[in-house]
């Protein structure tokens, strides 16, 4: 059996600037997001099977997680069977850590895991660049977890730009009762009012450079609230109230619904944690990339 942590990562500021017309991604958005990989991870564990079974088998402690061929694993499987001419199915056991639909990108960060844990397992020796375009094909959020640590990413725009920073950030993650769906976050875009503070996120980057705190406070930012948040109240109550309980800075995470809270140090992040009227995780950024070992037991 291989197992391997898979890592995620919150956004601390982004922009959503266009809608792309035309070319290979047509469709899609390009975004400007400033991404930090942070310790909270779920676990893989991949077993071959023998029994002559002709199918992926997932295995999950959370219901909401897909069982069949829409799971993103499954897909990531399918995926290098193909394109590498690798044959055999696996067993799949996740231990769910990451929120679903929490906008923490817990299925993009399973995806990059599971193709590091078959990279391993079919010795196939892929180098960072077949990592990175084998993962964009499974989502446009995949390819930063190879470079994982601190990172502009533009998505579906392709550029993806890490950033030197050695600061550390302690977090309170607010996770509401409920998920909101990454369809429903970007049927909703008012296009008329996003792309509007781009500036704080050059800010964001420059002040993750410095390693200043303040600077990445006063940056903190997300465009899908524009529109989230008046579909759901529920998630600005719960921002608002992280700040009135200590947080210097707090926004929504990717498409929602987890509100991330940047606390000074890890004390005051439990502390403002006790105080949130709905679920807390404390945790911390991640200062530098760091790639996942695949073990085997």
């Amino acid at each position: 059996m291989t197992t391997i942590d898979s890592p995620t990562r919150v956004t601390l500021s982004l922009d959503i600037i266009r809608r792309l017309t035309d070319g290979p991604y047509a469709g899609y958005h390009e975004l400007g997001i400033v991404k930090h990989r942070i310790a909270l991870a779920d676990t893989l564990s991949v077993e071959p099977l023998d029994d002559g079974t002709q199918a992926d088998i997932v295995e999950c402690d959370d219901p909401r997680v897909p069982r069949d061929g829409g799971n993103i694993c499954v897909k990531a499987c399918r995926l290098v069977r193909e394109r590498f001419g690798r044959s055999g199915f696996f067993r799949i056991s996740i231990d769910k850590r990451i929120p679903v639909m929490g906008g923490l990108a817990g299925g993009s960060a399973n995806a990059a895991a599971m193709l590091r844990a078959l990279d391993s397992i079919w010795e196939l020796r892929l180098t960072a660049g077949q990592f990175r375009d084998t993962g964009r094909e499974l989502g446009m959020d995949v390819p930063y977890f190879f470079d994982g640590g601190t990172a502009f990413d533009s998505e579906a725009a392709g550029a993806l730009k890490p950033i030197d920073t050695a600061i550390r950030l302690y977090l309170v993650l607010a996770i509401p009762e409920f998920g909101v769906s990454t369809k429903e976050a970007y049927g909703s875009i008012d296009y008329g009012r996003v792309a509007q503070n781009v500036s704080l996120t050059d800010g964001m980057i420059e002040a993750l450079s410095r390693n200043d705190f303040d600077g990445v406070a006063g940056a903190a930012h997300n465009d899908f609230e524009l529109t989230v948040f008046e579909r759901y109240p529920r998630l600005r109550e719960i921002r608002d109230g992280l700040k009135a309980a200590g947080c210097a800075a707090a926004c929504m995470s990717g498409s929602g619904s987890t509100i991330v809270g940047l606390a000074a140090d890890r004390r005051g992040a439990e502390r403002i944690a006790g105080k949130v009227d709905c679920e807390t995780i404390v945790t911390e950024t991640l200062p530098s990339p760091i790639e996942p070992p695949v073990r085997r037991v």
